[in-house]
């Protein structure tokens, strides 16, 4: 006989929904709030960005409409409203799909629109995107959720079914079908669930968690260990501090996350956030508060509570865990951009003859010469070992094709190679740092360039090439070969990428670049251009002015790219200046009557009607903005030269007490690294760097600063040095 309670269930399983449309965010509010900015300057962001704007153009050029927002600010703006539009999107995507299944309650609702970010999104979603259905769902679909509501009243379950009709009608029919332990069972499912799902809970703890615990690891068995590969198990004495380490997790470095990542993934150690009575006692303390019941719990609601409290706390931790390692990310990658930026910013010396050479000794030392347009003209080779030969060939050569500088890499024979030179000639030297040389010769664009030579000439010819211009030449390495941080490898690919391509980005737009001499590769980084229209530009050449320049481009790409290109050949001074053709006559104006006395804004006031005349959209900065890049024509903006000049002997025998000379290759958490030029980076450590406390050594030092480092300790059996840059910088 089918009761009345039986026929209500059975309808249920039946009814039909409506889908639920999620509100969507007014993101510029949200973002614009959380950024700290105006509604009207994420706005305006967004839309350029819509219109296929790059950053660099909007930051330069339209600061009058971004008030002055610069190409960080832009970027966070992107960033921060793509996030958001991806966690509604994630939001839908998991209600619908719960509401597909039919398992949404107004509870779990609740929980998906309060959630924060993606991994709690996904935290929540999770039990759901499996085809395996969850205890707690197949107990619900049982309609053991009455048990579970009774048991969350914390009432004793002495009498069993408990007095009520419609309760105990409810009961009475399950109690047909199970035993009253697998109903008080299948109903801790239900609570447990609740409990995992629990938008507040979650908060709750995340919140005490990131305050007030503990990370900690601890190195695997031995047996583990005997697993691994030889190549990581050598990895092993470098993180001994690891072995048995706990850290307070609101005072962990970022690089004390990444080495804990990385060692967990070579599966050398284990890494946990400490689960602690205090934090579980705290937390059912607050689900007493939701339920509005007092401690203690009835004996199934305390397993319930804790069964719940075990899938939550794991879950909170892979969020938890998952968001400190975005940080550490992003403050490896900050790194990672501020030296990469010293590096492609380092000055440039046009105008040389270069003779290069890579030392070798079995294999011969490659030569190559090239011409002040950086053209290759003369392919050669010595061989060490046959010492008076290579003398000949090498004064034949400097006679002939009387180089102005010679060029050597910091190669394993470059003290042999130096000694001949240094011989026979009186021409500067130069010893240049070969890191990413290889990886440059043997990619896709070195064969492009150069399908004609082989990989050892091709990367001779970018030693050569990254002396002359390390900008032009480094856009053409893969970013994330570029080792100027640490733990770069670790770091996801893509995000890697995007962010240091940023800086790429920003250093091409920086500088001036000549549309006659540059490469395709520099090119491609200009705003609006691509490849295509960067290949196109290159087989155009030469241009006499912006005219010329704009009859292959689109008005789009014309109407972004000319602000960054330099036409030297032109008898227009503006061509090789920020100023755009749009605002040449402004700019004509601006000379022949600004007084130097007068402020930008006062001759902007006296003048208004004859420069909206000229530029309808000008204003104070547009005045500002011109009158600087008048100052600034031809103006370098890299000035700061790493090269080393040689002496006869480039290696250094060094002693405590010593005080040398050298560059600064590497900025991290800890120190610096400095260069000696001879395949071997030192770290001064961060106490060591200046007479005063330093917290973050990338505010007292750069990549490719010069620097005096003073030797204050050698270990004579192993050769390991202590370094400091205290009282002699």
């Amino acid at each position: 006989m089918t009761t009345d309670i039986q026929k209500e269930m059975l309808e249920a399983e039946d009814a039909e929904f409506e889908w639920t449309i999620l509100e969507e965010p007014d993101y510029i509010k949200n973002v614009a709030s959380e950024l700290w900015f105006k509604d009207f300057q994420v706005k305006v962001v967004l839309d350029f960005i819509k219109e296929w704007a790059t950053v660099p153009f909007v930051a330069r050029y339209k600061k009058d409409q971004t008030w002055n927002l610069d190409e960080d600010q832009i970027r966070l703006i992107v960033e921060t409203n793509t996030k958001a539009e991806k966690l509604h999107k994630a939001k839908q995507t998991a209600v619908n799909w719960i509401e597909k299944l039919g398992k949404m309650t107004p509870e779990l609702m609740e929980n998906i629109l309060k959630a924060r970010t993606l991994k709690e999104v996904e935290e929540i979603y999770k039990p759901y995107k499996s085809k395996k259905k969850t205890k707690a769902m197949i107990a619900i679909e049982k309609w053991f959720q009455v048990v579970a509501d009774l048991i969350k009243q914390n009432i004793p379950l002495s009498n069993f079914p408990p007095k009520g009709e419609r309760t105990e009608q409810e009961i009475l029919w399950l109690l047909e079908k199970y035993s009253k332990e697998e109903i008080l069972e299948w109903a801790k499912h239900i609570i447990a669930a609740e409990v995992a799902s629990n938008s507040d809970l979650r908060a709750d703890l995340f919140e005490t968690l990131q305050k007030y615990g503990n990370i900690v690891s601890k190195i695997k068995w031995e047996k583990t260990l005997e697993k691994l590969n030889d190549k990581d198990k050598a990895q092993i004495p470098k993180f001994d501090i690891y072995s048995d380490f706990s850290q307070r997790i609101a005072w962990l470095k970022p690089y004390q996350i990444l080495a804990l990542n990385r060692w967990e993934d070579l599966k050398i150690l284990w890494v946990k956030i400490e689960k602690t009575d205090k934090t579980f006692e705290w937390l059912k303390m607050h689900y007493a508060r939701i339920l509005w019941v007092r401690l203690p719990f009835i004996l199934e609601l305390e397993e319930a509570f804790k069964e719940g409290y075990d899938t939550l706390f794991k879950s909170v931790e892979n969020e938890l865990r998952w968001i400190l390692s975005e940080l550490a990310e992003d403050d490896a990658i900050e790194t990672f951009k501020k030296n990469l930026w010293n590096l492609l910013m380092t000055k440039p010396e046009y105008g040389n003859k270069i003779l290069a050479i890579d030392p070798w000794f079995n294999a011969g030392c490659k030569i190559a010469v090239l011409d002040e347009l950086a053209n290759p003209v003369k392919f050669d080779k010595i061989y060490l070992h046959k010492r008076g030969e290579a003398i000949s060939k090498l004064k034949d050569i400097i006679t002939k094709e009387k180089p102005s500088i010679i060029v050597i890499w910091n190669g394993t024979w470059v003290n042999e190679t130096l000694e001949i030179l240094h011989d026979i000639t009186d021409i500067d030297i130069y010893v240049v740092n070969e890191s990413w040389a290889s990886v440059y010769s043997a990619s896709k664009i070195a064969q492009e360039e150069f399908p004609e030579l082989d990989s050892l000439d091709r990367g001779t010819v970018s030693i050569w090439r990254r002396f002359i211009d390390p900008l032009s030449e480094l856009v053409k390495v893969p970013v994330w070969s570029i080792w100027v941080g640490m733990y770069q490898h670790d770091m996801p690919e893509k995000k890697l990428e995007e962010k240091l391509g940023y800086v790429v980005e920003d250093c091409a737009n920086e500088v001036w670049i000549n549309v006659n001499t540059a490469s395709i590769y520099v090119l491609n980084h200009i705003s609006g251009i691509d490849k295509r229209v960067a290949k196109k530009i290159y087989k155009n050449r030469p241009y006499k002015s912006r005219d010329d320049l704009k009859k292959v481009l689109s008005d789009k790409v014309y109407e972004q790219a000319v602000w960054f290109l330099r036409i030297p050949e032109s008898p227009i001074k503006y061509d090789n200046s920020d100023i755009h053709p749009e605002q040449y006559k402004l700019a004509e104006f601006i000379e022949k009557n600004i007084d130097n006395v007068k402020s930008p804004k006062e001759f902007f006031e006296e003048n208004k009607e004859k420069i909206l005349e000229l530029y309808p959209e000008a204003w104070v900065n547009t005045i500002e903005f011109v009158i600087k890049s008048l100052q600034e024509i031809w103006k370098e903006k890299r000035v700061n030269s790493a090269h080393q000049k040689s002496t006869k002997k480039w290696s250094v025998e060094i002693k405590e007490g010593d005080i040398v000379d050298w560059v600064i290759r590497n900025v991290v958490a800890f120190g610096a690294f400095v260069d000696i030029w001879m395949k071997n980076d030192w770290l001064v450590h961060v106490s060591q760097i200046a007479d005063k406390f330093v917290s973050d050594p990338r505010e007292e030092v750069e990549v490719w600063q010069k620097v005096k480092v003073k030797v204050t300790w050698i270990d004579e059996k192993t050769g390991k040095i202590q370094l400091s840059m205290k009282e002699v910088n």
